[in-house]
């Protein structure tokens, strides 16, 4: 700036200044605007501390609200539990109470509840026979802990049982804030809660209650409260953690929360570890509630969330809006003696923005560039420096100095454009490589302007060079997986076309050449897929789908596509129609494409010829009906086989048994011997039959489905091996056996086989012999144990099979069919046998029943 210019600048401020010099009455208005300002702050301020009261006292009513209300809404379930006792004609045990609990969806309607459960109440001498009933479905119940009161009030069902087994036979009367509760509800007959307790359920020790509701045996309305008879009770445990954690989500809450019972705590928001904890809180409140026998006191407070709600913007944006005002009337009073402060500032601003256009430059690396062409002077910023690796305060900046650094086979052609950018006035433009001083090559977009003085002549060169090699380098990953993509799409071995939107094929692989005869160019921008379907097919699925989505669907693009408009993928099998006109069965893909923002923008659709597919399942299925029947002749067979065979053998055993007994004294002693073998052959050969009879009939009879008790099947089991038990004077226990949907003769023959097998293979001690069940992932699980010989692991897949035997006949009799028979009635029925350690030390059965099993005990 010249010294003309600053003394005119300063001639105008002065007399400016003089001009513009304020008088009393300007600060007075601006005093009394001042005073306003303060006085509508305040106001707004008292305002705003009494919404804020208001909203605090609103959510520590609705937090107290929200507790007493769970209260009742778990009362309610307490009493549609008694309902449910009183309405069931006979007595409520565990299964019926779990069967009910289940039907009520504690997790989902009521969280926060442990569990539901019945307590019944009875008198010390009546203890050992309720014991007893209990222990006949529960054989480990007890009443727990023991103490010398004359009364007992024992838990007798809770559910679920997972996670509540220690409540499990628990005692109220052994401890005084339960029983006094209890005793409360049975007086009063209303609901009761307790004091403050520790549940045996709680492994972490922490404050709960329980909450009684009374039923009795006469009808509350018709006796007296003083008169009526406790039959027992209906309970819910409560840790009270869990129950906050249902009723007051911490999220969906500003305010803390203790409760206390007689000030003991029962849960304590106010710890520093505790999410949205405020050591000083804005505000804090007392309530007590009366709530089922007990006071509960609330102690709530304002948290960190409730702090950061309070707005007391309204308050301040008066403040500020009378502080810009009382800032306007100063500046208007001063207003003409601004002149000078605005060019200053303009100044200012202008310099602001230059310092901000090279900050940027900088941060974006932009690397600015300032050559004067007449001295020769080059100026870089600091991203220019960066760009081209050089160190601002090494390297010698000039052009030939620049012109170096750039790639060998570019420095010819940036040269030559910088020349005529410089002669010809046009704008410089290059892409060039650099070398960094570590090798790295970087590629660069380069632009520059020429100015010229007004001569004409070309005196000063400004431009910008920007890094470019990431664009270059994801071009060239983009040209790589384009021609990557393309060569797995012709390589595939199913044909892919892409359409857009409407329909248009925009893209096929070459497969789609071989598979349907049309080159490329013949498919792409074809107007539809129709071409390449057997129109009654889309005309099918188009009645189809005009029907599933209730609207008419053309049968056209829309038949074909079918619901990837609606989800991802759609699949189904087409007749695809060849150029020359012949038929194929495809397996046809159509999968939306989407873009960024989820709009569809077109569809592939990928097609697989599945002719030898069709074929091959076509060859399986005749080979399954012919082994079907194959299987059905190889059946009948056996059983005509085997009546027939039986006559000629019971020739045999009668002749043999005739010449004995009429031509004794004529046969010798080898001859009776032989006739003796004559006789076991027979009568070994026609139980053979007889069991190859009974194995054909397990397919060939009827299926004659019915519920049978397995109690009455293993009686009538034992009772056909009965002479087998008494001479080898085995013992055979068995179990409570279900009732279960089953072919009653198979069921006998199954456990008679099995129950036989166990006595006959047996050691010199006396046969054991066990039959159990237990119930295994929804399944009736069966174990026949015994303490004979065993089975090697090695042998017990052998065993199943048709006449395979571990033993001769002079060791143990047989025909090697009986368990080939348990295995075929077993998986008739879809389920399966298998042989295992026996506990006993011998050999255990196991075998469940599939699906004809029922789950009735």
């Amino acid at each position: 700036m010249t010294d003309t210019r600053r003394q005119t600048i300063s001639a105008i401020r002065q007399r400016l200044e003089k001009a513009g010099s304020l008088q009393w009455f300007h600060w007075l208005v601006i005093g009394l605007s001042l005073g306003l300002t303060f006085l509508a702050w305040r106001y707004a301020v008292a305002q705003q501390d009494n919404k804020v009261q208001l909203q605090f006292d609103r959510e520590a009513e609705q937090v107290v609200s929200l507790v007493v209300d769970r209260m009742s809404t778990y009362e309610e379930a307490l009493w549609a539990g008694v309902a449910f006792v009183s309405s069931t004609d006979s007595d409520v045990d565990s299964q019926k109470w779990s069967e009910y609990a289940t039907n009520l969806k504690l997790k989902e309607r009521y969280p926060g509840v442990n569990g539901i459960g019945l307590i019944e109440v009875l008198n010390r001498d009546d203890q050992d026979a309720f014991i007893d009933r209990e222990r006949k479905d529960r054989p480990d119940f007890r009443i727990h802990p023991e103490h010398d009161g004359d009364e007992l009030w024992p838990i007798v069902a809770i559910a679920p049982v997972e996670g509540n087994e220690e409540a499990v036979g628990l005692d109220m009367a052994h401890e005084q804030n339960r029983i006094r509760a209890a005793r409360k509800a049975r007086d009063t007959g209303t609901a009761q809660v307790t004091g403050p307790i520790t549940l045996v359920q709680d492994s972490a020790q922490t404050p709960g209650f329980l909450f009684f509701v009374p039923y009795y045996r006469q009808e509350i309305d018709q006796v007296p409260t003083g008169s009526l008879v406790l039959d027992g009770l209906v309970y819910a445990p409560f840790v009270v953690r869990e129950l906050m954690k249902g009723v007051l989500e911490k999220d969906r809450r500003r305010v803390g929360i203790r409760i206390s019972d007689q000030d003991e705590s029962l849960f304590d928001e106010n710890v520093p570890t505790e999410p949205d904890f405020d050591p000083d809180p804005l505000l804090r409140k007392r309530k007590s509630v009366e709530l089922y026998g007990r006071t509960w006191d609330f102690d709530i407070w304002s948290t960190k969330s409730f702090r950061a709600s309070v707005s007391r913007r309204q308050s301040t944006w008066i403040l500020l809006a009378g502080l810009l005002i009382d800032s306007l009337l100063l500046v208007l009073f001063y207003s003409v003696s601004s002149s000078a402060r605005i060019s200053l500032g303009l100044a200012d601003a202008m310099t602001e923005e230059l310092e901000s256009f090279s900050l940027a430059a900088t941060v974006n690396r932009v690397g600015i560039f300032d050559y004067d062409l007449k001295s020769d002077q080059m100026t870089w910023n600091d991203a220019a420096y960066e760009l081209f690796g050089r160190d601002q305060n090494s390297f010698e900046l000039g052009y030939q100095a620049v012109l170096s650094c750039i790639h060998p086979e570019d420095r010819q052609s940036v040269d030559e454009r910088f020349k005529k950018a410089i002669s010809e006035d046009e704008v410089f433009y290059s892409e060039p490589r650099v070398i960094l001083p570590s090798g790295e090559v970087r590629h660069l977009l380069s632009r520059a302007v020429v100015f010229r003085d007004a001569q004409g002549t070309a005196n000063r060169v400004l431009g910008a060079n920007i890094d470019n090699t990431q664009t270059i380098e994801a071009n060239r990953q983009l040209d790589v997986t384009q021609r990557m993509q393309k060569a797995i799409q012709d390589a595939a071995g199913v044909s892919m076309i892409v359409t857009n939107v409407s329909g248009t094929i925009l893209s096929v692989n070459r497969t789609v050449e071989v598979m349907l005869g049309y080159s490329q160019g013949e498919l792409e921008n074809v107007q539809s897929l129709e071409l390449l379907h057997e129109t009654s097919e889309i005309q099918s699925r188009a009645a189809e789908l005009s029907e599933a989505h209730g609207r008419p669907v053309d049968s056209g693009f829309e038949a074909i596509i079918g619901n990837p408009t609606h989800s991802e993928v759609e699949q189904r099998e087409w007749t695809y129609v060849r150029k020359d006109g012949s038929q194929f069965p495809a397996l046809v893909t159509v999968t939306a494409l989407r873009d960024a923002g989820g709009m569809t923008t077109g569809y592939l659709a990928v097609a697989a010829d599945i002719s030898e597919r069709k074929k091959a399942d076509l060859a399986i299925r005749k080979s399954n009906e012919q082994l079907a029947r194959s299987n059905e002749e190889l059946a009948q067979f056996a059983y005509v086989a085997s009546h027939d065979l039986q006559e000629p053998l019971r020739k045999v055993t009668s002749f043999c048994e005739l010449l004995v007994e009429d031509c004794e004294d004529q046969i010798s002693d080898d001859g009776k011997t032989y006739l003796g073998y004559i006789t076991d052959g027979a009568n070994r050969m026609r139980t053979l039959i007889q069991d190859l009879l009974a194995y054909s009939k397990i397919e060939s009879g009827s299926d004659r489905i019915e519920q049978v008790n397995l109690n009455q099947v293993i009686d009538v089991a034992l009772s056909d091996l009965s002479t087998a038990i008494e001479e080898s004077g085995a013992v055979v226990s068995v179990d409570d056996m279900p009732l279960i949907d089953a072919d009653p003769a198979q069921m006998t023959q199954l456990f008679q086989n099995l129950i036989g097998n166990a006595i006959k293979y047996r050691t010199e001690a006396s046969p054991r012999v066990r039959v159990g069940c237990e119930m295994s992932k929804d399944q009736w699980l069966f174990k026949v144990d015994d303490n004979g010989i065993g089975i090697e692991p090695r042998f017990r897949e052998q065993v199943f099979g048709i006449f395979k035997r571990l033993h001769g006949q002079d060791a143990y009799r047989g025909t090697g069919i009986g368990l080939s028979i348990c295995k075929r009635i077993v998986e008739r029925s879809g389920g399966r046998i298998w042989i295992e350690d026996s506990p006993e030390g011998g050999t255990r059965f196991c075998f469940v029943l599939g699906d004809l099993s029922s789950t009735q005990a």
